[in-house]
């Protein structure tokens, strides 16, 4: 596990409401070119609507479940 993702681990006792798609990986322990599969199959569901090729953010309390 790389530094800056040992760092983000730890400060997981209070974790930000909306987490990226790189941050939502490292959570759920899986690389980052697998969310938009998990996506895609809908195991994971992006806040809002938004457009194919735009930043997803998803919520770290569904993560956390």
């Amino acid at each position: 596990m790389r530094e800056d993702q040992q760092q983000f681990m730890r400060v997981l006792n209070q974790v930000p409401a909306r987490l990226t798609a790189e941050q939502a990986a490292w959570v759920l322990n899986c690389q980052p070119h697998d969310v938009p599969i998990l996506v895609a199959v809908r195991l994971l569901k992006p806040l809002g609507n938004p457009p194919p090729n735009s930043v997803k953010f998803f919520a770290a309390s569904e993560l956390l479940e």
